[in-house]
C-alpha cells in the first residue's frame, strides 16, 4: 500500500465521521421536535480494482417503522373521533344536569306535584295559585331551555366541522406540495429527510381529522387515502367543501373535488365524502350533529309532547273557579270548510262569577245537533265553520264563538265565564281527542308545534293547501350517506289522500307515508333504508289562513318531532292570570239548569286530577335511542337522563381506550424512531474516536513523507 493510499483512506475516514457527527448533532438538536425521526448513518467500504480505498456513507436513513406509523395514524383517528364526542358530552352534561339537580326535568316535575298537593288544601288562595303557576313555568322553562341548548350545541358542532374542513384542505395541499419537492429531491439524488419529516407530521395531523392510510411509492411520493380507499393525495389532490346546515336543522354532505395539481382545474364530478371518513374528529363531530344530539332532541321533544298531552287533557276536563271569560284555542291547522268529524257529546256552559249556571249549550256530534237549555235540537251542520256559526247563534246574548286562522275562541258576556265539559258516558272525540283539548281551549302547556298530531283528517278531505307550495325530504343514513332527496309540489284541488300519494310517488319505494284512521301520519322506510332518518329539509306549503305547513300539521320528520320542545311554555292567559288555572271541576249533569251552582271556589278536584298525573302511566312512542314504553312522566324523564349518561359513558370509555391505544403506538414509535440521548452520546464517542484515528493516520502518512523527503538521493 502506498503512502498516497494511506492518506486517501484516512481522508475518507475524516469525511465520513464528520458527516456522522453532523447526524448525531442533528439528532440531539431535534430530540424534542415533533415529527422528527432520528437519522442513522449507514457506512460502506470504498474499493477500486478489488482494493480497499477507504470508507464512504452509503446513506443517511430516517428510522421509520411503517407498521408502527400506520398503527399510530389509525389510533390517532380513533382517539380524535371519540375525544371530540366526549368533549361535547361533557358540555351537554353541564347544560342538562342530572336527575338529582334542582333544575332537572325530574325535579321540576316534583315541584309541580308538590305545589299542586299544597294548593289542594287552599285552592282559592292566590298564593296557592301562584305557586302552581311558578312550578308549571319552571318545567316549561327547563324544557325549552334544554331544547335551545341542544340546538345551539348542534350549531356549534356544525361550525367546528366547517373549520375542520378548512384545516383538512390546508393539510392535503401541504402534503401534495411536499410530495412534489421530495420527488424532485429524490430524482436529483439529494437528501430529503427534512421534507419527509414535515410530510409525516402533516399526515399525522391530517389523521386526527380524517381517518387515513398511506403508501409510499418508489419515487418518494406518498399516496394518502381514506381508510376505505378514496384518494386524497397522489398525482392529484382533494379539496373538501361544505355549505353548512339550514334553518330546519337539515345538514347536507361534505363534498370532495379532485384537483389537477399542474393545472389547478377540477377533475371529474364532486362526490360526497361523509360515508368515507371512517374515523377522525370530523367523523365524531358529524355523528354528534346528525345522530347523537338529534336523538336526544327527539327524546326531549317526545317528553314535551306527552307532558303537554297529559296536562292539557286534565286541564281541558276541568275549569277555574270562577271560570275564565274567554277560552282562546290553539291553531289547529283546520279550515272553516273542513268536515267537523267529531263524535260523542259535549256541553259549552256560561256561568256567572259565583259559579252559577247562566246558560248551557249541549252538543250532540253524533246526531249533528245542539240544544240550548234543554230546548229543541238545532243542526250544527257538517263543517267547522257551520258548527261555529251554530254555536255562536246558540250562545246568543250570553256569549259568542268565532273561528279564525285555525283557532276556535269562545267568550262570555259581561262578568260571566265559559266552561266546557264532555259527556261522562259518550265524550266528544276527533281523532281520539276530546273537543276542548283538540281546539286547545283550556290548555296549560303550549309549544311551537302542535302536540296533537291526530288531525282527524281523512284521505277524502280537501287538502286546503295553496298551489305551488313545495315539501322537500331527505333520507339520511347514520353513516352520513344521503339515500334519498325528494321534493313534492302541490297543485290546486289536491285532497289529503292526493298529497300522500304524491309523497309516496316521489319516494320511489324508499319509504311509505300512510294516513291513519285518526288522521295521523306515519312514515315507514323500506327494508333497504331501515336505518335512515327522515328529515324535512324545507316546506313552503301553507294551509289556508292558518299558516301551518303540511309537515308541521302532521309532525313529519325527526326535526319536526324535536320542535315539540321548542318554545314550550305555559298558556299565556293562565300565565297572566293564575286564577284561571283549572283547579276545580264543573258539576254539569243532564239535570243541571240555570241558577244551579256548577263551580265552587273551594273545589280542588282539578288539582287532584293534576296530582294523579304523578303516577299516571303514559304511552310514549319510540324516540331517539329510547324505545316505545308505557311509563310515568317522571320515569321517562329519568330514562332520558339515563340515555344521556349511557351515551356519554360510551364516548368517554371509547375515548380512553383509543387514547391508550394511541399512547402505546406513539411510545413504540418513539422507541423506534425517537432520539435517545444515551445512544447518541455513545455514537458521538465512536465517531469522535474514529475521526481522531483517521487524523492520526494522516499524521503518520505525513511523517512517512517527511522521512522519505529527508533521505539522501
Amino acid at each position: 500500500m502506498s503512502i498516497n493510499s494511506i492518506l486517501a483512506s484516512a481522508m475518507t475516514a475524516l469525511q465520513t465521521n464528520t458527516a456522522a457527527l453532523k447526524v448525531v448533532s442533528d439528532n440531539v438538536a431535534n430530540i424534542n421536535t415533533q415529527g422528527y425521526a432520528r437519522r442513522v448513518v449507514n457506512q460502506t467500504t470504498q474499493a477500486a480494482g478489488g482494493t480497499l480505498t477507504g470508507v464512504d456513507i452509503a446513506s443517511i436513513q430516517r428510522v421509520v417503522d411503517q407498521f408502527l406509523q400506520s398503527e399510530t395514524l389509525s389510533a390517532s383517528a380513533g382517539a380524535s373521533q371519540y375525544s371530540a364526542q366526549s368533549d361535547i358530552y361533557d358540555q351537554l352534561n353541564g347544560i342538562l344536569g342530572s336527575p338529582g339537580d334542582g333544575n332537572s326535568l325530574t325535579s321540576k316535575l316534583d315541584d309541580i306535584f308538590s305545589a299542586v298537593s299544597t294548593a289542594s288544601q287552599a285552592p282559592s288562595s292566590s298564593t296557592s295559585q301562584q305557586s302552581v303557576l311558578t312550578a308549571l313555568q319552571g318545567l316549561a322553562t327547563t324544557i325549552s331551555g334544554m331544547s335551545s341548548s341542544i340546538t345551539t350545541l348542534q350549531s356549534q358542532v356544525d361550525g367546528q366541522i366547517s373549520s375542520s374542513i378548512s384545516n383538512v384542505n390546508s393539510l392535503i395541499k401541504n402534503i401534495y406540495d411536499l410530495n412534489q419537492q421530495i420527488q424532485t429531491a429524490t430524482l436529483a439524488g439529494d437528501q430529503a429527510s427534512g421534507l419527509l419529516d414535515q410530510r409525516d407530521l402533516a399526515v399525522q395531523n391530517l389523521s386526527s381529522l380524517v381517518g387515513v392510510r398511506v403508501s409510499e411509492q418508489p419515487n418518494g411520493q406518498l399516496i394518502v387515502a381514506t381508510q376505505d380507499g378514496v384518494n386524497l393525495v397522489g398525482d392529484s389532490y382533494a379539496q373538501l367543501s361544505y355549505s353548512g346546515g339550514n334553518a330546519t336543522g337539515a345538514y347536507g354532505q361534505i363534498m370532495m373535488t379532485t384537483i389537477n395539481g399542474t393545472s389547478g382545474k377540477q377533475i371529474g364530478q364532486a362526490q360526497a365524502i361523509d360515508p368515507h371518513l371512517g374515523s377522525g374528529s370530523i367523523e365524531g363531530l358529524i355523528d354528534m350533529r346528525d345522530n347523537q344530539l338529534p336523538a336526544l332532541q327527539t327524546e326531549l321533544g317526545n317528553f314535551a309532547r306527552q307532558t303537554a298531552l297529559a296536562f292539557n287533557a286534565q286541564s281541558n276536563a276541568n275549569s277555574a273557579a270562577p271560570p275564565p271569560s274567554v277560552l282562546d284555542g290553539r291553531n289547529t291547522g283546520l279550515l272553516s270548510t273542513d268536515a267537523l268529524n267529531f263524535t260523542g257529546k259535549t256541553t259549552i256552559a256560561i256561568a256567572d262569577s259565583s259559579g252559577n249556571l247562566v246558560s248551557r249549550v249541549d252538543v250532540d256530534f253524533d246526531a249533528g245537533t245542539l240544544s240550548v237549555d234543554g230546548g229543541p235540537a238545532v243542526s250544527i251542520g257538517t263543517t267547522v265553520g257551520d258548527f261555529t256559526t251554530a254555536l255562536n247563534g246558540a250562545l246568543g246574548s250570553n256569549g259568542s264563538a268565532s273561528f279564525s286562522n285555525g283557532a276556535l275562541s269562545i267568550s262570555a258576556s259581561g262578568t260571566n265565564g265559559v266552561v266546557v265539559k264532555d259527556d261522562g258516558t259518550t265524550p266528544s272525540s276527533r281523532g281520539g281527542t276530546g273537543f276542548s283539548q283538540f281546539f286547545g281551549l283550556n290548555d296549560v302547556f303550549e309549544g311551537a308545534a302542535p302536540s296533537i298530531l291526530s288531525t282527524g283528517l281523512s284521505a277524502s278531505d280537501d287538502g286546503g293547501f295553496a298551489a305551488g307550495g313545495t315539501m322537500s325530504f331527505m333520507l339520511k343514513n347514520p353513516n352520513g350517506t344521503i339515500d334519498k332527496q325528494v321534493s313534492v309540489s302541490l297543485t290546486a284541488g289536491m285532497s289529503v289522500g292526493d298529497i300522500v300519494t304524491a309523497m309516496n310517488t316521489a319516494m320511489g319505494g324508499a319509504g311509505t307515508f300512510a294516513l291513519g284512521s285518526d288522521g295521523s301520519m306515519k312514515f315507514t322506510p323500506s327494508a333497504a333504508n331501515s336505518s335512515d332518518a327522515l328529515t324535512t329539509t324545507s316546506d313552503t306549503t301553507q294551509r289556508g289562513s292558518t299558516g301551518m305547513s303540511f309537515t308541521e300539521l302532521f309532525g313529519i320528520g325527526v326535526n319536526q318531532a324535536a320542535v315539540q320542545a321548542q318554545g314550550f311554555s305555559v298558556n299565556s292567559n293562565m300565565a297572566s292570570s293564575p286564577s284561571s288555572l283549572p283547579f276545580a271541576q264543573a258539576n254539569l249533569t243532564a239535570s243541571t239548569v240555570a241558577g244551579d251552582s256548577i263551580l265552587g271556589t273551594g273545589d280542588a278536584r282539578g288539582l287532584i286530577a293534576l296530582q294523579n298525573l304523578a303516577n299516571a302511566r303514559q304511552t310514549f312512542g319510540a324516540a331517539g335511542g329510547m324505545g316505545a314504553q308505557v311509563s310515568t312522566l317522571g320515569d321517562y324523564a329519568a330514562n332520558f337522563y339515563q340515555d344521556i349518561s349511557t351515551r356519554s359513558n360510551a364516548a368517554s370509555t371509547a375515548s380512553t381506550t383509543q387514547s391508550d391505544r394511541l399512547s402505546e403506538a406513539q411510545s413504540r414509535q418513539s422507541s423506534e424512531s425517537g432520539v435517545s440521548l444515551d445512544e447518541e452520546l455513545s455514537n458521538m464517542m465512536i465517531y469522535q474516536q474514529a475521526y481522531a484515528a483517521g487524523a492520526r493516520m494522516l499524521q503518520v502518512g505525513q511523517s512517512l513523507y517527511d522521512t522519505l523527503l529527508q533521505m539522501p538521493v
